[in-house]
């Protein structure tokens, strides 16, 4: 059986239990930080080059911060540099994300970063950025999504270990037993 979307946000699904319902945006990115954490494990991700580089208004500290973060960032394919006083240059970006515009993420990722990257470790920035690349690239609550879109998004989810929280910690599935629904019914001695 196939699923059913609601307010362009939620999937339902008929179980042999029951049914489940899914948050579309939740589990695309679980399923996307599950994709790229395994890609960045086997190696640095592939990185598309750009024509023209981007450009962006930095701060100081964002420029320092570019500097301080690059071999983290080329190992996650974004190629990125000072291009002078209070400016940086997107120069190479993810072909896996390639429904991303390269200079709002990393300017996104600057302004997060000069409040709260900084100060953590290697290990917890590279899930901090991934956790920002899989929830910016994942379909949003509100998108409709296509028959196919929708097999696709369940198709993978059997395909990731911890489908039952988005990075964020938020839930992507809420599942409803037979013995629920028949409780919600009244049709049961409960």
């Amino acid at each position: 059986l196939g699923a059913l979307q609601l307010h362009n946000t939620y999937l339902v699904v008929q179980t042999a239990e029951g049914m489940q319902i899914i948050d579309q945006h939740a589990l695309h990115e679980r399923i996307l930080f599950e994709e790229l954490f395994a890609r960045v494990t086997r190696g640095t991700l592939e990185s598309q080059r750009m024509l023209i580089p981007a450009t962006i208004s930095a701060s100081e500290r964002q420029v320092d911060l570019v500097e301080q973060i690059r071999p983290l960032l080329e190992r996650l394919g974004i190629e990125v540099a000072a291009y002078g006083p209070r400016q940086v240059a997107v120069t190479g970006f993810p072909s896996f994300l390639g429904r991303l515009d390269p200079a709002e993420f990393v300017s996104a990722l600057l302004e997060r970063g000069e409040q709260e990257i900084l100060d953590l470790s290697e290990e917890e920035l590279l899930h901090d950025v991934l956790d920002m690349m899989a929830c910016k690239a994942a379909v949003k609550a509100g998108d409709p999504l296509t028959p196919q879109q929708i097999d696709a998004l369940l198709a993978k989810r059997h395909l990731v270990d911890r489908t039952s929280n988005c990075p964020h910690g938020r839930p992507t599935t809420l599942k409803l037993s037979l013995k629920d629904l028949e409780k919600q019914f009244k049709r049961s001695g409960f």
